[in-house]
């Protein structure tokens, strides 16, 4: 039995037509019982929850049932399972034909995992997402300016706007689009996207060689499943989104602006499963995150975040977490832990635990350092201070002093320190008390 892969493009539905339907049923006498009752906030975080803890506990079978399909009912589809992005991209570059322009959505599993190796292997890679806008000025500075859409019946707001049965016959051109799907059905092998403009579906359309990147944590076991997911990353991602519109420094040309040949008449759709340690995420401490949808909840009311606007990858605090643990990173020292992450997350992870833990693993591992060393004795500091209190007053006003002190202990030149004293409160209590 040889079908074309099913794709469905999943996008937010224009308000005037949800407000054109409604008005029809209730100008067409419909009784209120025979109108579906919006599920609550709490009841959809539920539901998605027994999802992503079905597919944590059952991915072995999941990823079997998964390739048994495609086998059987997709037999165009090259499938590849792959251990790691090292293998991953290996597989890339020996598909891609000498083709070395790659489109690519804006998911995490390509930015965050494949493009640095890409990149190391001669690749350009392109953002497709970030051409689709140009923000001329930044319009939400912070959460305080989000519009509360999370309040206002966000589930009846997405709904799937185009289904592809493979990759259509058309003209197309020669490059590789390399696109992170949101969810995937392991009993049928529906593809869900969730398109916010419409650059998934012009890759989709027109690259030559189209490799559809599945993360282990993105497959679940019916479309309907699948298609809740990807739902429900647009009703908690949506405000996130917002966040991200501000206008970029440089901007990279796009594939339009590309003068690329014709890619021939044969098109080519490849689906690669990636584990990359998600499966070593179940066997150790960190088996939550597995559950993460990366619906970017997390980000919303994160103080830090604006100190990560330059990084080569989509940030979120789970991200930031999740480069540590991949090895791209040997900190996370920016985490407050003010726990506004696992407040927002639908899914209820507790990301500052996992931070901690995560710290905690890594010194074992490696031990401590000497900012940790000296940082983490502070009564030691406040002793020596005051021992030579003069002294030390005058180092912390000596720009010369400043500049190592940046370096080998992290505390930024520009920082007011306070003053010490030759006598403690402590004494001073004793004295006058």
């Amino acid at each position: 039995m040889n079908q074309d892969l099913p794709i469905w493009i999943m996008e937010p539905e224009l308000i005037h037509k949800r407000d054109l339907f409604a008005r029809k049923l209730f100008e067409g006498g419909q009784k209120k019982a025979l109108i579906p009752e919006t599920p609550s906030i709490d009841d959809i975080k539920q539901q998605l929850r027994e999802i992503r803890e079905h597919a944590r506990q059952n991915i072995n079978s999941l990823v079997e049932e998964l390739q048994t399909n495609l086998g059987h009912q997709y037999q165009q589809v090259e499938v590849k399972l792959a251990v790691d992005n090292i293998e991953a991209v290996r597989y890339i570059a020996e598909i891609s034909d000498g083709i070395g322009i790659v489109s690519t959505n804006n998911s995490s599993i390509v930015s965050q995992e494949l493009k640095p190796e890409l990149l190391a292997n001669g690749f350009t890679v392109i953002n497709s997402y970030l051409d689709e806008f140009e923000a001329k000025k930044r319009e939400i500075l912070d959460y305080w300016d989000l519009p509360g859409l999370r309040d206002k019946n966000l589930l009846g707001t997405f709904g799937v706007s185009l289904k592809m049965a493979g990759l259509a016959d058309t003209d197309n051109k020669k490059y590789l689009a390399l696109l992170g799907v949101n969810a995937i059905a392991a009993e049928d092998g529906t593809v869900f996207f969730l398109q916010h403009f419409s650059n998934i579906y012009d890759d989709l359309k027109q690259a030559n060689k189209v490799i559809l990147v599945v993360g282990l944590d993105k497959i679940v076991k019916s479309r309907q499943d699948a298609a809740f997911q990807t739902k429900c990353m647009g009703i908690f991602g949506m405000e996130s989104v917002l966040l991200d519109i501000e206008p970029k420094p440089s901007k990279p040309p796009s594939i339009a602006e590309l003068s690329l040949p014709p890619g021939g008449k044969e098109r080519e759709l490849h689906l690669l499963i990636l584990d990359n340690g998600r499966t070593n995420l179940l066997r150790g401490n960190f088996g939550d995150l597995f559950l993460c949808i990366g619906c970017r909840a997390c980000n919303q009311h994160c103080p830090i975040r604006h100190s990560f606007t330059e990084v080569d990858y989509i940030w979120t605090p789970k991200n930031y977490l999740s480069q540590l643990l991949y090895g791209t990173s040997s900190s996370i020292d920016v985490c407050l832990h003010c726990e506004a992450c696992r407040l927002e997350c639908p899914l209820d992870i507790d990301l500052p635990l996992l931070m901690w833990q995560a710290k905690i693993d890594y010194i074992n591992k490696h031990g401590r350092s000497l900012k940790h060393k000296i940082l983490g004795t502070p009564e030691m500091l406040a002793k020596l201070g005051t021992a030579f209190a003069l002294l030390a007053n005058w180092m912390m006003r000596l720009k010369l002093a400043r500049i190592p002190m940046e370096i080998i202990i992290g505390i930024d030149r520009r920082t007011k320190l306070p003053t010490f004293h030759f006598q403690t409160f402590r004494k001073w209590f004793e004295k006058n008390g």
